[in-house]
């Protein structure tokens, strides 16, 4: 009606530019009250964003488009609104001619508490007029974040301590196994790649996944406890902050039989009753056992005729042994008149019958008196000896009969 109007005030010669200004003022005002179109937006976005860091990197960008450009207001971007509240996340607008906008985290982002977000986006023009009146906003879009890990945490071993027993003289494929973890979120971080055996020069090894294996035959002689420490690595080469202890044990190679018991006892006579093997056990190396059969055979280490020396007197064994009637006994027990034995060792026999000990380190010098006058050519000594063992690891030189001088 307005422009019908000037028109006709044109068409009666009225002046051109009260008509001009009349129209401008009138599309001026169109131009408050028209905003036609709704800002356009993509239909979804995936966001990357690194914890502990507040923007967010999004694919595509965050850009609004609208129709109603460039009339102001109408055809500009006023906002971006984030629908639901549980999203830690807030849009602002960079510019609202080109609808540019960016997103940012309203606070610090933990990987390890929550590792995706996703949430509804609308962009929002700034109306018709100033006032923001009859502002038009985009349809919904689906924006999906993803967060990125940090390597924050270390390693830290399942157990304070570890413990193994291992037989001696075997080769182990794996002895135990050791066990980290790690907080971090990603694969890349929370994963263990690699263990390793902080203590040198021991005879084990350790693989990617914690088996530990001897690299040689352990002897239990040799050494019967190994305390080793080991440490752990995640993949992203982050070292376990302490070290984890791991114990083991060599055990002797089972011998069934009787165990706990010595071969020799010592006894001093007359010192009453005595328990020969207080501590033997029978050891079965958890084998099957029918039955048991145990016989004790004792053997003294007297320089005499073992356990039998009580039996004969020395007379009987001249006798048993074929020594001629007559005979001049060459070491007769210490006394007054025979005193060249005095200095030798002795040991107790039957009647007060004296053997005597020779160790190299002491003689009996025989008085000429008792060697009989009247031997011819051909004469005898009999001797009884019990051959002792050599004191030393190669047998020394033993004398028993021999013609020498003074040097």
């Amino acid at each position: 009606t307005l422009t019908l109007c000037c028109l006709f005030l044109f068409r009666r010669n009225l002046n051109r530019l009260f008509c001009s200004k009349f129209k401008f003022i009138f599309f001026l005002s169109l131009s408050f009250v028209v905003n036609k179109h709704k800002p356009w937006i993509e239909t979804s976005y995936h966001g990357v964003i690194t914890e502990n860091m507040d923007t967010v990197m999004l694919d595509p960008p965050l850009v609004a488009l609208d129709k109603d450009a460039p009339v102001p207001y109408a055809g500009e971007i006023c906002a971006f609104k984030i629908h639901g509240q549980e999203a830690p996340f807030e849009a602002e607008v960079l510019n609202r001619t080109s609808g540019e906008g960016v997103l940012r985290a309203r606070g610090p982002i933990d990987c390890e508490q929550q590792k995706e977000y996703t949430f509804i986006i609308q962009a929002y023009d700034c109306g018709a007029s100033p006032s923001g009146a009859n502002w038009k906003k985009s349809h919904k879009a689906v924006v999906h974040i993803q967060v990125d890990d940090v390597n924050e945490f270390s390693p830290v071993f399942r157990e304070p301590l570890y413990r193994a027993t291992v037989t001696e003289g075997k080769i182990y494929d794996s002895i135990l196994q050791v066990e980290a973890w790690d907080q971090d979120c990603s694969p890349q971080y929370s994963q263990i790649c690699n263990y390793e055996i902080v203590t040198q020069d021991t005879p084990f090894a350790i693989d990617r996944n914690g088996n530990i294996r001897n690299t040689e035959r352990l002897s239990y002689d040799k050494q019967q406890h190994y305390k080793i420490m080991v440490t752990a690595y995640d993949c992203g080469q982050k070292r376990a902050t302490e070290s984890v202890p791991v114990h083991i044990d060599v055990k002797p190679v089972c011998k069934p039989g009787w165990q706990g018991w010595n071969k020799r006892v010592d006894y001093e006579p007359g010192t009453g009753s005595r328990q020969l093997f207080p501590k033997m056990h029978l050891e079965t190396c958890d084998g099957p056992l029918s039955s048991v059969r145990a016989m004790v055979e004792l053997q003294t280490s007297h320089i005499g005729k073992g356990c039998d020396r009580e039996t004969y007197s020395e007379k009987s064994l001249q006798k048993l042994c074929g020594a001629a009637s007559g005979s001049t006994d060459l070491l007769p027990a210490p006394s007054a008149s025979t005193n060249w034995t005095a200095s030798l060792l002795t040991d107790s026999g039957r009647d007060s019958d004296l053997i005597f000990r020779f160790d190299g380190r002491q003689a009996a010098n025989i008085p000429e008196w008792v060697v009989p006058q009247n031997l011819t050519d051909q004469f005898t000594i009999a001797t009884w000896m019990k051959h002792g063992p050599s004191p030393g690891l190669r047998a020394e030189k033993e004398t028993l009969l021999c013609n020498s001088d003074k040097t």
